[in-house]
């Protein structure tokens, strides 16, 4: 096995990883705390503060996973000289 193709396996098992890693706080985001969405609604209120909470700050927990995901990813790439120019 080549230098060259030890390092681009390297490269995808290091992507790899950082994408099931990705995938489960995405995952975390977007079912398990909607999960819980009903017991943040306290005292029985009529309007789903719960449920509006947890909407909302799931979609601010995906814009900062996507900008965390491309920062490590480009880390690796440079890593192994793969990144873009």
């Amino acid at each position: 096995m080549s230098s060259q193709s030890s390092d681009t396996a390297s490269h995808w098992d290091r992507s790899r990883s950082l994408l099931w890693v990705t995938l489960a706080i995405w995952f975390f985001f977007s079912f398990v705390v909607h999960w819980f969405g009903d017991a943040l609604n306290g005292a029985g209120g009529s309007f789903p503060a719960g449920y509006f909470m947890a909407g909302q700050g799931s979609q601010i927990a995906f814009v900062i996973l996507i900008f965390w995901f491309v920062g490590r990813q480009n880390k690796i790439d440079e890593e192994h000289g793969v990144a873009e120019e």
